[in-house]
C-alpha cells in the first residue's frame, strides 16, 4: 500500500474535504506595525494593553504577542445571525500553561463567569474550557487533563450546532455535551483576544488565525484548517527515513522529538543529520517532530496512514 504523505493527503480530498465557505470574522494576525488587526470579514479588531506583533512567529507568517499582564485585541460585538450555529477556530502557542484561567478568546457581558456569551480559556494548566449562553444560560464543556505544554502550537475549534457543543484539539475531539437554545444578540457586548476586554484572564503567548462562523464546523473542515499548513515532504513514513527527509531545508539537527497531538512523548533520542530514525513504530494520525540543533528547535507535523 502506498504510505506516502501525498497520496495520503490526496485520498483525504477525494474522501469529501472540500472547500470551506468562509468564515464570519476573519483575523489572520499577521501585522508587523500599528494597532489595528486588519479582519478579512467583519470589523478591525484594536491591540490593547501593550500587545505586539511578531511578524515572523506564527504558526504560518505573524501572530500576535501577549505578555500575560494585560495585553489583549478588542474586537466588535461579532454577533452571529444565525443563533444556533457557531464556530471559534485559531491557532494557539503559550510561554507556559499554568493552573489559573488564562482567556484565550471571549465575548462577555460582565465579569462573571455567568457572564460568558462565548469563551474559550486554558484551565487547570491541563485543560481547555469553552463557555455557551443560550437563553440566558452558560453551560461550560472542559476537557479531561491532558498534556498541554508551553512552546508547542495547538490548533483549538471549539463548535455549536444547536444541540452538541465540543472542543476540538488538533482534530481530536476532546470534549462534547448536549446544549440547545439560541446564542442571541448582544451588541453592547465586545469580544476579545488574549485576555477578557477588561484585561482580566490575561494570557501569555502567541495566537495566531482566528476565525469565527455562523455555523458548526464539520469534523472535514476541521481536518482542512488543521492540514492547510501541514508538511508534506516525507516520502515514506512506513520505514527508517532520515532527519533529512523531513525538511525541505534540511539543518544541522543534535536530537529529534516525536510528540503525539497532544503533547505526550513518543520517541526521542540524540542523532546526526545522516542518522536513520525509525517511525514505523507510530501509530496512524498526526505526530508532532521537533527538530533541535543550535539554532533552536523546528517543527513539522506527520501523518501516518
Amino acid at each position: 500500500m502506498d504510505r506516502s504523505l501525498p497520496s495520503v493527503l490526496a485520498a483525504l480530498l477525494m474522501s469529501g474535504v472540500s472547500a470551506q465557505g468562509p468564515p464570519a470574522f476573519h483575523w489572520p494576525l499577521d501585522e508587523s506595525s500599528g494597532v489595528i488587526a486588519q479582519a478579512w470579514g467583519g470589523t478591525n479588531g484594536t491591540l490593547a494593553g501593550g500587545t505586539t506583533w511578531d511578524p515572523t512567529g506564527g504558526h504560518h507568517q505573524g501572530a500576535a504577542r501577549f505578555d500575560g499582564v494585560n495585553d489583549r485585541i478588542i474586537l466588535g460585538s461579532c454577533d452571529l445571525t444565525s443563533g444556533t450555529g457557531f464556530s471559534i477556530s485559531f491557532w494557539t502557542k503559550a510561554d507556559f500553561v499554568t493552573g489559573m484561567e488564562r482567556t484565550l478568546i471571549a465575548k462577555t457581558t460582565g465579569p462573571q463567569l455567568t457572564d460568558h456569551i462565548w469563551s474559550v480559556a486554558f484551565v487547570n494548566g491541563t485543560s481547555l474550557r469553552f463557555r455557551l449562553q443560550t437563553g440566558g444560560t452558560t453551560s461550560e464543556l472542559s476537557t479531561g487533563p491532558s498534556s498541554l505544554f508551553g512552546s508547542v502550537w495547538y490548533h483549538i475549534v471549539a463548535t455549536y450546532d444547536g444541540a452538541i457543543m465540543r472542543v476540538v484539539l488538533n482534530g481530536a475531539l476532546m470534549a462534547s455535551a448536549p446544549k440547545s437554545g439560541s446564542i442571541g444578540l448582544h451588541p453592547q457586548s465586545p469580544a476579545s483576544i488574549g485576555a477578557l476586554s477588561t484585561g482580566t484572564q490575561p494570557y501569555s503567548g502567541w495566537i495566531d488565525d482566528v476565525r469565527i462562523y455562523d455555523r458548526a464546523l464539520t469534523d472535514n473542515e476541521i481536518l482542512e484548517l488543521l492540514f492547510g499548513s501541514m508538511t508534506t515532504s516525507i516520502n515514506e513514513a512506513q520505514g527508517p527515513i532520515t532527519l533529512s527527509d523531513l525538511l525541505r531545508n534540511p539543518a544541522p539537527t543534535d536530537r529529534i522529538v516525536v510528540r503525539d497531538m497532544l503533547g505526550r512523548m513518543e520517541l526521542s533520542g540524540n542523532t546526526g543529520a545522516s542518522a536513520p530514525i525509525d517511525l514505523s513504530s507510530l501509530s496512524a494520525g498526526i505526530h508532532m517532530v521537533c527538530l533541535e540543533g543550535r539554532d533552536g528547535c523546528r517543527s513539522v507535523r506527520v501523518f501516518v496512514p
